[in-house]
């Protein structure tokens, strides 16, 4: 099967209707959405994030905040605001945004792309932040696609194995507003799409990457959305300040 020309990659929604609303106006017609995972967790919108993604036919891979706010997971290494955030998730959860969350798996292996999908890492899916090459040199051995796509860390940055013939370790680009990589045949990659609900790069635009499978590229994108009406209802609902404020800042 020929795999789609174009996928919208997201990942750690963490409720934030808003921006997920603005990535999909901004990404326009697509094939195929895939998410990384942390659809809930921290913002106030978590049924209508599950929702459109559902409408969407989003492919989606479990993330800790998942697994936490429907207690499949402890919430013993969420830091308070996490916590208190995961409860309250769960308390308003529906019943079939729960059965969603519930039948999400910790990785996927999208074979027709080359890809392999998990939240944190290939060799830890739930819970290790990839941000170091170091990180990222013993993760291309749990994985055998071309490319993996992860979240977690909320920071878009890619990493590569040598191509043929180079001596260097693997090598890692930080991906600005529109610049495209292209995915080298003699190279694997791991790259982390970056956050829509809670960016912590410095900019609280809401970060997305387009995937396209035959041509071997790799976009970024960001797009603003009004932080402020999630800010707003995060207030409402009694939502931890420091997740109300850190929206803004991008931290």
């Amino acid at each position: 099967m020929a795999p789609p020309s174009k996928i919208c990659l997201v990942a750690d929604i963490h409720s934030n209707f808003a921006a997920l609303q603005a990535v999909v106006q901004d990404a326009g017609e697509v094939d195929a959405w895939w998410c990384m995972g942390d659809l809930v967790g921290y913002g106030p919108d978590p049924n209508q994030c599950v929702e459109l993604l559902a409408e969407l036919g989003a492919v989606s891979v479990a993330g800790n905040h998942d697994a936490g706010s429907i207690g499949k997971l402890s919430l013993g290494r969420f830091n308070l605001d996490a916590r208190v955030a995961a409860e309250w998730t769960g308390r308003v959860l529906s019943e079939s945004s729960t059965r969603i969350l519930d039948a999400l798996e910790e990785t996927r292996a999208e074979e027709d792309c080359g890809a392999f999908l998990v939240h944190g890492s290939p060799s830890d899916p739930l819970w290790e932040y990839m941000t170091s090459a170091s990180q990222a040199e013993h993760n291309f051995e749990a994985f055998t696609e071309d490319i993996c796509f992860c979240g977690h860390s909320h920071v878009p940055i890619v990493f590569a194995t040598p191509g043929r013939g180079e001596q260097e370790g693997v090598a890692q680009v930080v991906p600005a507003d529109g610049e495209t990589i292209e995915l080298a045949g003699d190279r694997r990659y791991l790259a982390n799409v970056g956050s829509v609900g809670q960016p912590r790069d410095g900019d609280p635009r809401a970060s997305y990457v387009m995937f396209e499978p035959r041509a071997k590229l790799i976009t970024y994108y960001r797009v603003a959305y009004q932080v402020e009406r999630t800010q707003g209802r995060m207030v409402e609902a009694g939502l931890p300040a420091f997740l109300i404020k850190r929206l803004a800042l991008g931290r």
